[in-house]
């Protein structure tokens, strides 16, 4: 049996690599009972290494890390819900209101060579990323620069998104929770997004996992304004059922 440091250690690990673990994986990994490994998640909560979940734990919210070091975790999990946006929600002659976020961002990478609409965004990366994308109109944003976020905001920039109708907006998520709604750190934020919204005819959120169960201090809007959440493969029905009881359509990539 794992000493308790090293079985720690490895789950940390586990939840760099993956964003989410479940304790009867854990256990079964581990060859220890569901009760130890409760212990463990919940000593490495204190410790301020995880966020616990019902069955399992995420990684701590990281709002307030920096976008190129929040582009660097859970690669594998933005990749995968990346491409099944791409794929799957994303029509070929659609109007797109693309937020910001890595994981957004990420989805412009993946955005099918077919797509021949139009992307509208306020992050600077995402236009680049789609400046070699063989057929997608890119519209950037003015506004003044968040260096942090990698995002423009402001007047200006609401005054721009009011000018467009848009079939979709893609949202990045910094925390979405069934009774708390989306909400963000910033009011910037908060106006870009709920802006979008109200410009679009239909809202995808796109998450990783641990966004999810959290909330920000500035509320964009009801969970019932979304129309879809896309999120990683590795959290269970159960828990998802917190969303999907209120209206959205949950896609696990």
């Amino acid at each position: 049996m794992s000493s308790v440091s090293s079985r720690q250690d490895e789950i940390q690990k586990l939840l760099r690599s993956q964003g989410t673990v479940h304790i009867h994986d854990l256990a079964a990994l581990f060859h220890a009972s569901l009760d130890t490994i409760r212990r463990d998640l919940r000593q490495m909560e204190e410790d301020g290494y995880l966020r616990r979940i019902h069955g399992g734990a995420v990684l701590p919210n990281t709002a307030s890390e920096s976008y190129a070091d929040r582009a660097q975790e859970l690669q594998p999990e933005r990749t995968t819900i990346a491409q099944k946006a791409a794929r799957e929600l994303i029509p070929d002659d659609c109007v797109a209101f693309f937020d910001s976020g890595t994981t957004i961002c990420e989805v412009a990478r993946n955005l099918k060579p077919s797509f021949r609409g139009t992307v509208i965004t306020v992050n600077p990366m995402i236009a680049v990323e789609l400046a070699d994308h063989p057929h997608a109109n890119v519209i950037m944003l003015g506004g003044t620069l968040r260096k942090q976020d990698m995002v423009v905001c402001g007047p200006t920039t609401l005054d721009q998104l009011r000018n467009f109708n848009a079939d979709i907006a893609l949202l990045g998520t910094c925390a979405l929770h069934p009774e708390a709604g989306l909400s963000t750190s910033s009011t910037e934020e908060r106006a870009t997004k709920a802006a979008m919204i109200a410009q679009s005819a239909e809202v995808i959120a796109i998450t990783t996992a641990d966004k999810l169960e959290t909330s920000l201090p500035h509320r964009v809007c009801d969970i019932d304004a979304i129309s879809h959440l896309v999120t990683g493969r590795k959290l269970s029905n159960g828990y998802l059922a917190n969303y999907t009881r209120r209206g959205l359509n949950v896609i696990q990539a």
